[in-house]
């Protein structure tokens, strides 16, 4: 039977393994798309090293091994994750553009999760909204859109992912609604009272779980956090006829040890059950 929402998982829930752990695990975990990370990650000590991830600079041998692999398991890729290079500057615009195509050409990717920088003047921001609207003809022409992540400054909450789209004003500029990270950035903030206020603005969203608290590097299985109303997120989007991604993204607990790929893999078997739970494999 063929879900009606598509569920997928980041590959970097798997840690070291990276995309090529993911790929050799995720069926196991009862989903059959992932979001891939084409970018290297060191953040909050959840360490993903370049060898683990595909990059713009990977060589064909390697891309067509890898997708020797998704196809033997007959996955699908829901997104690329092609964030890490500041869109703010000329370098990383160019940097962006690269993965953007690179991500069409492999995996024809519908989709491109990415961040929007973090400009601390008007003049700056102008900059990031003019490089975001060539990105986004970048995107259109390759049959893509940019999602944009929720991260602090034009995206860490509703108000200011507002005010970033209608300066943007393009069609294939949308947003990454991450769901953990809006009371990491806003204290006391409600994803799902944010949520409601540009659902309709949303191309992709990260299911990720916290406990609510500002600034804090937690963000266990699906349903241990505590802080998200994933039922509401569920029913808000789907008012709106979205129907994913919703992608599992479990970053980890600042200050524990390195879990290792059995316990990653648990937590997103867990996380998996959850979601079932809170009806989005119906």
């Amino acid at each position: 039977m063929t879900n009606r929402r598509i569920v997928s998982c980041y590959t970097n829930c798997y840690g070291a393994e990276g995309v090529w752990g993911a790929v050799e695990r995720i069926r196991d975990a009862g989903l059959d798309h992932l979001e891939l990370a084409l970018r290297p990650h060191n953040l909050g000590g959840l360490v993903i090293p370049e060898s683990a991830v595909l990059t713009e600079a990977s060589d064909d041998d390697t891309v067509r091994r890898f997708l020797d692999q998704l196809a033997r398991h007959d996955l699908r890729v829901s997104g690329c994750n092609i964030g890490g290079a500041d869109v703010g500057t000329t370098a990383g615009a160019e940097l962006t553009e690269r993965r953007i195509r690179f991500a069409a050409r492999w995996f024809q990717a519908s989709i491109c999760i990415c961040g929007a920088g973090q400009p601390a003047n008007p003049a700056q921001f102008q900059t990031v909204v003019a490089h975001l609207r060539r990105l986004g003809d970048v995107a259109a022409e390759v049959g893509s859109t940019l999602a944009l992540e929720t991260h602090k400054g034009p995206t860490q909450n509703a108000e200011a992912m507002l005010a970033l789209m209608a300066a943007v004003d393009h069609p294939h500029v949308r947003l990454n609604f991450d769901t953990g990270n809006l009371a990491y950035y806003n204290p006391g903030s409600d994803p799902a009272a944010e949520l409601a206020k540009v659902r309709d603005l949303v191309r992709n969203v990260h299911l990720k779980d916290n406990r609510g608290q500002f600034e804090d590097w937690y963000f266990p299985a699906l349903g241990d956090g505590g802080a998200v109303d994933f039922v509401r997120i569920r029913q808000l989007l789907d008012d709106v006829g979205f129907q994913g991604p919703y992608t599992i993204e479990i970053e980890g607990i600042g200050g524990e040890p390195e879990p290792g790929p059995e316990l990653r893999h648990e937590r997103v078997v867990r996380s998996v059950r959850f979601l079932e739970q809170c009806g989005y494999l119906e």
